[in-house]
């Protein structure tokens, strides 16, 4: 039978945005008279001098304070420290900047709270079969012609590193898969929140502590490398070999100096390509923001001087981002009800960083809306959308539209397939199944993105097993994302260095070949909506602040795609 695994949820995608954050801001504001005090912490410092940061390194060490990771190629060094040794060091004439190390959340929309939807068969859908045989499921990677360029290469002798929640080594699709295993990941922050950690998860469990308890990464990890073998899932690049770069435990939030660890690991140890789907914003008007944001530049700078191409995703909350990640929009993607930021002149990171191959998603194609149809209300995962809604899809019938979710913007480098609701609408506007396995309503399509996702993947992806396209007692599962999209650009870029050698260490000549060999498209998706403050279709409830529906005129080509969508047979052909 078909059999749905899930484990116990601690929180909700909200919950752990708003309790991570609430964990680590100081309590108490400062006395109105007095210069705001440093909270303890980790912070990344920045050296004046490469002499400075000699002396820096041993002074901190010498007085005791934790250093957690050397950022040397940038003078930099991630240090644990009290206020008042924060506040001591900022005066320091060594110290360039001092900024205290944020959090960057996973780049993945919204969704079902639980995967049952109508039409689910709890039944068996057959023995293990290639799930390129069933049609649909694959249509991703169909899209961007990857069998074809499978014929020519695979990726062998390349080098991915999945930077992540971390990769599941005991996953069936990824043996001989991967080349080693670095958890950068702090521990303290799933466990200031929620008071667990990878580590108690595993002793419950009796699973791999440097595993994946999210499953995040082990999907990213399955679109570019899953086993060519006959069984389940195919991945784009299937003979490269995966270095995970864990930066997050399973609660999907990863602090800065981590992220930028991993990048400067990368850079150091001869990674050919990067795959990246964490982020966030940051506030340059801030010093110690503006000091994050101008590490990330550097470091990204670093890598590419080191030969490691650095691909990211763009985001989901909608925004148009302009040069260096600054966003031009106002508003970001919201659930009626839901009041959030307005994001309009931050930053991304570090998807929007110079240097970044930063990729939008694209969606399978856009369903029509039926006369009659009764989708129940407040039914997530409808398989039909009643013409009567307020709400209706744009490009009905067309392919590869910019994701409703996607950011967009003359930032984006290229798009890829990343998955989309049934019909292209937001999550609070009616009828938007991901598809099988969610439901066989549409036999084994897809309208997310399928893959596997890790066998420990314990709240946030959910785990299908027995699903007639792999291996029995793995799990696979369809979600949807910017993060869905980057690894497809990756996996395509390793294709490209594996074709030609002569292009391995130069990042810059692997970005040009994607570029002109990216496939055009014409866009219908609109941007976000200011004043249309109606109630959403399938929850009835209002949404004053706006920015909860699209409209308007649709975004031009070259905002959502940039280049045009990947295509790995053309790049292939191109790079040889």
């Amino acid at each position: 039978m078909l059999r749905l695994r899930l484990r116990p949820c601690i929180g909700l995608a909200a919950a752990i945005v708003a309790g991570v954050v609430a964990a680590v801001l100081p309590v108490a504001a400062p006395p109105a008279t007095a210069r705001p005090a440093r909270p303890a912490g980790r912070y990344v410092v920045r050296a004046s001098s490469p002499a400075d940061l000699v002396a820096l390194r041993s002074q901190l060490r010498a007085s005791g304070a934790v250093v957690d990771d050397d950022l040397g190629p940038v003078r930099g060094l991630v240090v644990e420290l009290s206020g008042a040794a924060a506040d001591v060091l900022a005066g320091n004439a060594g110290v360039a900047t001092l900024a205290r190390s944020g959090l960057r959340m996973l780049s993945r929309p919204e969704g079902p709270a639980v995967p049952i939807g109508p039409g689910l068969e709890r039944r068996s859908l057959g023995a293990a079969d290639p799930a390129s045989s069933r049609p649909g499921l694959m249509w991703n990677l169909d899209r961007i012609g990857a069998a074809r360029a499978n014929t020519v290469t695979r990726g062998r002798g390349v080098t991915v590193a999945v930077v992540d929640t971390g990769l599941d080594p005991t996953h069936r699709e990824l043996q001989g898969r991967l080349a080693g295993q670095v958890d950068l990941s702090d521990p303290a922050v799933c466990r200031d929140a929620y008071g667990e950690t990878d580590a108690d998860l595993a002793a419950r469990y009796g699973g791999p502590v440097t595993g994946d308890w999210n499953g995040h990464g082990t999907w990213m990890a399955g679109t570019i490398a899953a086993n060519l073998d006959g069984v389940g899932v195919n991945g784009i690049a299937p003979e490269v070999q995966l270095l995970d770069l864990k930066i997050s435990q399973w609660c999907g939030a990863a602090a800065d100096d981590a992220i930028l660890g991993a990048l400067v690991y990368a850079a150091d140890h001869g990674v050919d390509v990067v795959s990246i789907a964490f982020g966030g914003y940051l506030d340059r008007t801030d010093p110690e923001q503006d000091a994050l944001y101008r590490t990330y530049a550097d470091v990204v700078a670093y890598a590419r001087s080191k030969g490691t191409l650095v691909v990211a995703s763009a985001g989901n909350e909608h925004v148009r981002l302009g040069a260096g990640g600054r966003v031009l929009s106002h508003g970001q993607l919201a659930a009626p009800g839901e009041v959030l930021d307005d994001l309009f002149g931050r930053y991304s990171v570090p998807g929007g960083v110079t240097g970044v191959m930063t990729v939008a998603a694209t969606n399978n194609v856009v369903a029509a809306p039926a006369r009659g149809c009764r989708a129940a209300v407040g039914d997530l995962d409808a398989v039909c959308k009643p013409s009567t809604d307020r709400h209706q899809p744009s490009g009905v019938g067309r392919t590869d539209q910019l994701a409703y979710y996607s950011n967009y913007g003359p930032r984006i480098d290229i798009a890829a397939p990343g998955g989309a609701r049934k019909f292209n609408v937001p999550a609070a506007d009616g009828g938007g199944t991901w598809g099988f396995p969610w439901t066989r309503a549409d036999g084994f399509a897809a309208f997310g993105a399928f893959s596997i996702t890790s066998n420990w993947a314990a709240f946030d992806i959910p785990c299908f097993t027995h699903v007639g396209v792999g291996y029995p007692d793995q799990c696979y599962t369809t979600i949807q994302g910017t993060s869905m999209a980057a690894p497809h650009v990756a996996a395509v870029a390793a294709l490209i260095v594996a074709t030609n050698r002569s292009l391995r260490g130069r990042p810059a000549a692997v970005a040009e070949v994607l570029v002109a060999s990216a496939a055009s498209a014409t866009n219908t998706t609109p941007a976000l909506s200011a004043t249309d403050t109606s109630p959403g279709d399938r929850t009835g409830v209002a949404c004053p602040s706006g920015y909860c529906h699209l409209g308007g005129r649709a975004i031009a080509d070259a905002e959502a795609y940039g280049a045009g969508v990947v295509d790995a047979a053309r790049a292939v052909a191109a790079a040889r």
